[in-house]
């Protein structure tokens, strides 16, 4: 589960403005997008592929809270002209892409792990480093976080999270109930700070339970916070919360991939000048063409 507008943003700022193809118009985003699709491809060899991509349309989420994302800059028009690109580059590599209307990326690959992580003979990837998709990790459903430092990858999954948190995976939620989210424009308890916040789930386990159980909060200045702010602790609860059951329209089988085609993957490398990734897939970006390596044994035939 690839969630495409992640790598889309930060191979965008990551990588340099002067890769261009050769009209001169921007590609660092689109050649970063295609460097994370080979190395995942190369590392997992998967057998079902979806790229979550964002909704067209304003997100279900704005209608609750007007200011939801809304402390992010509008998108650079350099980045804007690359989004087709991005999607030629998907359909090159075969692979199904989704997206719903007033619905997040996220909300898609939620509803993807969902719908298909009771398969017992699955292991579901979820391609990404937005924590935000934390919440959706099990025992068979980890992140992997390609590292375009040393081309090997992180992994995030149910035991990491504990780790770190204390906390289960779906208890992210809880946490950015209260702790809030600055990334995402999620108020949360006012007052509340990570170490209070971890606290409060450790002994309540959940929103519900603490509200349920408000006059055995100790200290008092931290109960008070908690009651003026209970309207935005659960407006939080439903911001955080990835929606599982959005209508994605696919089933498993039609998300089947065996391996994409070289050289339909080539053919839009060559129109984006991408030519470090072309011979990484072992053809000549001039021609085109598949190298053809002899070794010596073979040479001695002669």
């Amino acid at each position: 589960l690839i969630d495409t507008f992640n790598f889309l943003f930060r191979a965008y700022y990551a990588l340099p403005k002067t890769l261009t193809d050769s009209d001169g118009n921007p590609t660092n985003a689109v050649y970063g997008v295609t460097s994370m699709l080979l190395t995942v491809f190369d590392a997992l060899k998967p057998d079902y592929v979806i790229a979550a991509l964002e909704s067209k349309s304003p997100i279900e989420r704005s209608d609750h809270f007007e200011d939801y994302k809304a402390n992010r800059k509008p998108m650079d028009e350099d980045l804007k002209v690359q989004i087709p690109s991005v999607f030629e580059v998907l359909d090159a590599f075969g692979i199904t892409s989704i997206s719903v209307d007033g619905f997040e990326a996220d909300d898609v690959i939620g509803t993807a792990v969902e719908s298909f992580a009771d398969n017992p003979n699955l292991d579901i990837i979820i391609v990404s480093n937005d924590r935000d998709l934390w919440q959706l990790l099990r025992d068979n459903v980890m992140i992997m976080i390609p590292n375009n430092k040393n081309g090997l990858a992180d992994w995030v999954g149910v035991n990491e999270v504990k780790a770190k948190y204390g906390f289960s995976p779906k208890q992210m939620i809880e946490y950015k109930s209260l702790r809030g989210d600055p990334s995402d424009n999620i108020p949360g308890v006012k007052g509340i700070g990570e170490k209070t916040a971890l606290s409060l789930i450790d002994t309540y386990g959940s929103l519900n339970g603490i509200y349920e159980n408000i006059e055995s909060v100790t200290p008092e200045s931290v109960k008070q916070k908690l009651i003026v702010d209970k309207d935005n602790a659960y407006m939080s609860h439903k911001l955080a919360t990835i929606v599982t059951n959005v209508p994605i329209g696919v089933s498993l089988s039609e998300c089947g991939y065996t391996e994409f085609s070289k050289g339909a993957v080539v053919e839009v490398m060559r129109k984006y000048n991408f030519k470090s990734l072309i011979r990484r897939l072992g053809f000549d970006p001039n021609t085109g063409k598949e190298k053809i390596v002899v070794s010596e044994n073979q040479l001695g035939l002669f």
